[in-house]
Protein backbone atom coordinates (compact mmCIF):
# COMPACT_ATOMS: atom_id res chain seq x y z
CA UNK A 1 0.00 0.00 0.00
CA UNK A 2 1.34 3.45 -0.93
CA UNK A 3 2.37 5.81 1.81
CA UNK A 4 0.11 8.83 2.24
CA UNK A 5 1.86 12.21 2.44
CA UNK A 6 0.53 15.34 4.12
CA UNK A 7 0.68 18.23 1.64
CA UNK A 8 0.51 21.84 2.81
CA UNK A 9 0.00 24.66 0.30
CA UNK A 10 0.57 28.16 1.68
CA UNK A 11 -0.11 31.61 0.25
CA UNK A 12 1.91 34.53 1.68
CA UNK A 13 1.03 38.24 1.76
CA UNK A 14 3.79 39.35 -0.60
CA UNK A 15 7.28 38.34 -1.65
CA UNK A 16 8.96 40.32 1.15
CA UNK A 17 7.85 37.56 3.55
CA UNK A 18 9.58 34.73 1.69
CA UNK A 19 12.56 34.60 4.07
CA UNK A 20 10.30 34.47 7.14
CA UNK A 21 8.23 31.61 5.73
CA UNK A 22 11.39 29.66 4.86
CA UNK A 23 12.57 29.92 8.47
CA UNK A 24 9.09 29.02 9.72
CA UNK A 25 9.23 25.88 7.56
CA UNK A 26 12.58 24.90 9.04
CA UNK A 27 10.88 24.66 12.44
CA UNK A 28 8.22 22.37 10.95
CA UNK A 29 10.88 19.91 9.73
CA UNK A 30 9.20 19.22 6.37
CA UNK A 31 10.26 16.40 4.06
CA UNK A 32 10.60 18.97 1.31
CA UNK A 33 9.19 22.24 0.04
CA UNK A 34 9.38 24.47 -3.00
CA UNK A 35 7.97 27.66 -4.47
CA UNK A 36 5.09 27.10 -6.86
CA UNK A 37 5.14 30.80 -7.72
CA UNK A 38 6.31 33.97 -5.97
CA UNK A 39 3.52 33.84 -3.39
CA UNK A 40 2.70 30.12 -3.14
CA UNK A 41 4.82 27.57 -1.30
CA UNK A 42 4.10 23.83 -1.24
CA UNK A 43 5.46 21.41 1.36
CA UNK A 44 5.18 17.79 2.41
CA UNK A 45 5.09 17.79 6.21
CA UNK A 46 5.41 15.16 8.92
CA UNK A 47 2.43 16.46 10.89
CA UNK A 48 -0.06 19.27 10.48
CA UNK A 49 1.13 22.43 12.32
CA UNK A 50 -0.48 22.72 15.73
CA UNK A 51 0.19 26.42 16.27
CA UNK A 52 -1.69 29.19 14.42
CA UNK A 53 -0.07 30.24 11.17
CA UNK A 54 2.00 33.47 11.22
CA UNK A 55 0.13 36.57 10.09
CA UNK A 56 2.09 36.74 6.82
CA UNK A 57 0.53 33.41 5.73
CA UNK A 58 -2.87 34.48 4.39
CA UNK A 59 -4.16 31.09 3.20
CA UNK A 60 -3.34 27.46 3.93
CA UNK A 61 -4.69 24.34 2.24
CA UNK A 62 -4.21 20.84 3.66
CA UNK A 63 -4.43 17.77 1.45
CA UNK A 64 -3.13 14.18 1.31
CA UNK A 65 -1.49 12.40 -1.60
CA UNK A 66 -0.13 8.89 -2.24
CA UNK A 67 3.56 8.28 -2.62
CA UNK A 68 3.68 8.27 -6.42
CA UNK A 69 2.12 11.75 -6.58
CA UNK A 70 4.80 13.12 -4.28
CA UNK A 71 7.62 11.68 -6.36
CA UNK A 72 6.09 13.01 -9.56
CA UNK A 73 5.69 16.52 -8.11
CA UNK A 74 9.39 16.54 -7.19
CA UNK A 75 10.31 15.55 -10.72
CA UNK A 76 8.14 18.27 -12.19
CA UNK A 77 9.51 20.89 -9.80
CA UNK A 78 13.27 20.28 -10.03
CA UNK A 79 14.86 20.69 -13.42
CA UNK A 80 18.55 20.99 -14.38
CA UNK A 81 20.22 24.31 -13.57
CA UNK A 82 23.19 25.77 -15.42
CA UNK A 83 25.60 28.04 -13.52
CA UNK A 84 27.91 30.40 -15.42
CA UNK A 85 27.41 28.39 -18.62
CA UNK A 86 29.77 25.67 -17.38
CA UNK A 87 28.26 23.90 -14.36
CA UNK A 88 25.23 21.61 -14.51
CA UNK A 89 23.22 20.99 -11.34
CA UNK A 90 20.71 18.19 -11.94
CA UNK A 91 18.51 15.65 -10.16
CA UNK A 92 19.59 12.02 -10.68
CA UNK A 93 16.82 11.27 -13.20
CA UNK A 94 18.01 13.96 -15.65
CA UNK A 95 20.85 13.23 -18.12
CA UNK A 96 24.27 14.81 -17.88
CA UNK A 97 25.80 17.18 -20.45
CA UNK A 98 29.33 15.91 -21.19
CA UNK A 99 30.88 19.34 -21.79
CA UNK A 100 29.88 20.65 -18.35
CA UNK A 101 30.99 20.14 -14.76
CA UNK A 102 28.32 17.77 -13.47
CA UNK A 103 26.79 17.89 -9.99
CA UNK A 104 23.89 15.60 -8.97
CA UNK A 105 21.62 16.68 -6.11
CA UNK A 106 18.70 14.64 -4.86
CA UNK A 107 15.80 16.96 -3.95
CA UNK A 108 14.71 16.02 -0.46
CA UNK A 109 13.71 17.54 2.85
CA UNK A 110 14.15 21.36 2.96
CA UNK A 111 17.67 21.55 1.59
CA UNK A 112 19.15 23.33 -1.39
CA UNK A 113 18.92 22.03 -4.93
CA UNK A 114 20.32 25.18 -6.50
CA UNK A 115 17.02 26.59 -7.71
CA UNK A 116 16.62 29.14 -4.91
CA UNK A 117 18.06 32.56 -5.86
CA UNK A 118 20.44 32.70 -2.89
CA UNK A 119 21.89 29.24 -3.54
CA UNK A 120 22.28 30.04 -7.22
CA UNK A 121 24.09 33.32 -6.47
CA UNK A 122 26.42 31.56 -4.02
CA UNK A 123 27.28 29.01 -6.73
CA UNK A 124 28.00 31.81 -9.20
CA UNK A 125 30.49 33.44 -6.83
CA UNK A 126 32.11 30.12 -5.90
CA UNK A 127 32.56 29.20 -9.55
CA UNK A 128 34.20 32.55 -10.33
CA UNK A 129 36.38 33.20 -7.28
CA UNK A 130 37.29 29.86 -5.69
CA UNK A 131 40.83 28.84 -6.63
CA UNK A 132 42.16 25.26 -6.57
CA UNK A 133 43.60 24.34 -3.19
CA UNK A 134 41.64 26.92 -1.22
CA UNK A 135 40.43 25.85 2.23
CA UNK A 136 36.62 26.07 2.13
CA UNK A 137 33.90 26.37 4.82
CA UNK A 138 30.18 25.91 4.15
CA UNK A 139 28.10 27.34 7.00
CA UNK A 140 24.69 25.67 6.85
CA UNK A 141 25.47 22.67 4.65
CA UNK A 142 21.86 21.69 3.80
CA UNK A 143 22.14 19.27 0.90
CA UNK A 144 25.90 19.84 0.68
CA UNK A 145 25.52 21.41 -2.76
CA UNK A 146 28.01 24.23 -2.13
CA UNK A 147 30.64 21.97 -0.57
CA UNK A 148 30.30 19.46 -3.42
CA UNK A 149 30.64 22.25 -5.97
CA UNK A 150 33.79 23.47 -4.20
CA UNK A 151 35.27 19.97 -4.46
CA UNK A 152 34.39 19.76 -8.15
CA UNK A 153 36.24 23.06 -8.65
CA UNK A 154 39.39 21.82 -6.90
CA UNK A 155 39.09 23.15 -3.34
CA UNK A 156 41.55 21.84 -0.77
CA UNK A 157 40.21 20.99 2.68
CA UNK A 158 36.41 21.35 2.79
CA UNK A 159 34.44 21.72 6.03
CA UNK A 160 30.66 21.74 6.12
CA UNK A 161 28.53 22.46 9.21
CA UNK A 162 24.85 22.52 10.11
CA UNK A 163 22.72 22.40 13.24
CA UNK A 164 20.21 19.93 11.75
CA UNK A 165 21.26 16.24 11.93
CA UNK A 166 19.17 15.45 8.85
CA UNK A 167 21.56 17.58 6.78
CA UNK A 168 24.27 14.96 7.38
CA UNK A 169 22.11 12.27 5.80
CA UNK A 170 21.46 14.42 2.74
CA UNK A 171 25.17 15.15 2.41
CA UNK A 172 25.97 11.42 2.55
CA UNK A 173 23.43 10.66 -0.17
CA UNK A 174 24.64 13.45 -2.46
CA UNK A 175 28.28 12.47 -1.96
CA UNK A 176 27.37 8.96 -3.12
CA UNK A 177 25.44 10.27 -6.15
CA UNK A 178 28.52 12.26 -7.19
CA UNK A 179 31.01 9.49 -6.41
CA UNK A 180 32.75 11.74 -3.90
CA UNK A 181 33.93 9.96 -0.72
CA UNK A 182 31.97 11.21 2.27
CA UNK A 183 35.27 11.49 4.16
CA UNK A 184 36.44 14.09 1.60
CA UNK A 185 34.32 16.63 3.51
CA UNK A 186 34.85 17.30 7.21
CA UNK A 187 31.16 17.50 8.09
CA UNK A 188 29.92 18.44 11.55
CA UNK A 189 26.62 19.02 13.31
CA UNK A 190 27.63 22.02 15.38
CA UNK A 191 27.50 25.79 15.79
CA UNK A 192 29.91 28.16 14.09
CA UNK A 193 31.47 28.88 17.49
CA UNK A 194 32.71 25.26 17.57
CA UNK A 195 34.92 25.85 14.51
CA UNK A 196 38.36 27.22 15.36
CA UNK A 197 40.18 26.96 12.01
CA UNK A 198 40.77 29.65 9.41
CA UNK A 199 39.56 29.35 5.81
CA UNK A 200 40.40 30.96 2.47
CA UNK A 201 36.77 30.89 1.29
CA UNK A 202 33.64 30.88 3.48
CA UNK A 203 30.00 30.75 2.40
CA UNK A 204 27.17 31.59 4.83
CA UNK A 205 23.81 31.28 3.07
CA UNK A 206 21.84 31.28 6.27
CA UNK A 207 19.79 34.44 6.86
CA UNK A 208 19.94 38.00 8.15
CA UNK A 209 19.98 37.48 11.91
CA UNK A 210 22.74 34.88 11.80
CA UNK A 211 24.88 37.16 9.65
CA UNK A 212 24.48 40.15 11.98
CA UNK A 213 25.39 38.04 15.00
CA UNK A 214 28.35 36.24 13.43
CA UNK A 215 30.05 38.72 11.09
CA UNK A 216 32.94 39.42 13.51
CA UNK A 217 33.59 35.69 13.96
CA UNK A 218 33.38 35.02 10.20
CA UNK A 219 35.81 37.85 9.47
CA UNK A 220 38.27 36.56 12.08
CA UNK A 221 38.26 33.15 10.38
CA UNK A 222 39.59 34.65 7.13
CA UNK A 223 43.21 35.37 6.24
CA UNK A 224 43.99 38.66 4.52
CA UNK A 225 42.36 38.68 1.05
CA UNK A 226 40.18 35.66 1.95
CA UNK A 227 36.65 35.56 0.55
CA UNK A 228 33.32 35.52 2.37
CA UNK A 229 29.99 35.03 0.57
CA UNK A 230 26.99 36.23 2.56
CA UNK A 231 23.48 35.29 1.44
CA UNK A 232 19.98 34.42 2.55
CA UNK A 233 18.65 37.96 3.08
CA UNK A 234 16.45 40.46 1.29
CA UNK A 235 17.45 43.58 -0.63
CA UNK A 236 16.15 45.78 2.20
CA UNK A 237 18.84 44.41 4.54
CA UNK A 238 21.81 45.00 2.24
CA UNK A 239 22.78 48.48 3.49
CA UNK A 240 22.86 47.36 7.14
CA UNK A 241 24.87 44.25 6.35
CA UNK A 242 27.34 46.25 4.25
CA UNK A 243 27.83 48.67 7.13
CA UNK A 244 28.46 45.83 9.59
CA UNK A 245 30.85 44.15 7.14
CA UNK A 246 33.01 47.26 6.80
CA UNK A 247 33.29 47.53 10.58
CA UNK A 248 34.95 44.09 10.71
CA UNK A 249 37.50 44.66 7.91
CA UNK A 250 35.42 43.23 5.06
CA UNK A 251 35.35 44.95 1.68
CA UNK A 252 32.31 44.38 -0.55
CA UNK A 253 33.68 43.17 -3.91
CA UNK A 254 30.42 42.35 -5.72
CA UNK A 255 26.73 41.95 -5.05
CA UNK A 256 23.95 39.98 -6.71
CA UNK A 257 20.19 40.51 -6.58
CA UNK A 258 17.64 37.94 -7.73
CA UNK A 259 13.90 38.07 -6.95
CA UNK A 260 14.45 40.46 -4.01
CA UNK A 261 17.09 38.14 -2.49
CA UNK A 262 20.63 39.48 -2.17
CA UNK A 263 24.10 37.95 -1.99
CA UNK A 264 27.33 39.77 -1.17
CA UNK A 265 30.90 38.78 -1.99
CA UNK A 266 33.30 40.19 0.61
CA UNK A 267 37.07 40.12 0.91
CA UNK A 268 39.15 40.48 4.08
CA UNK A 269 40.85 43.86 4.08
CA UNK A 270 43.19 45.80 6.35
CA UNK A 271 41.51 48.29 8.68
Amino acid sequence: MDRIWKKLTLRIKDESYREQVYWWFQDQKPYGFWEKDGLTIVAYVRDWPEEPFPEYIVAAERSEEPDENWAEEWRQSFKPIVVNESILIRPPWEPTIPSMIDLVIYPAYAFGTGDHPTTFSCMEFISRFLKPGMKFLDVGMGSGILSLLAIRLGAGDVTSIDIDPLAMEELKRNCALNQIPFERIESKICDLSDIQDSFDFIVANIGTQFIFENLPRLSNMLPMSGYLVLSGFHVKDVARIQKHARLVSLKIIESSKKNNWSTLLCQKNKQ
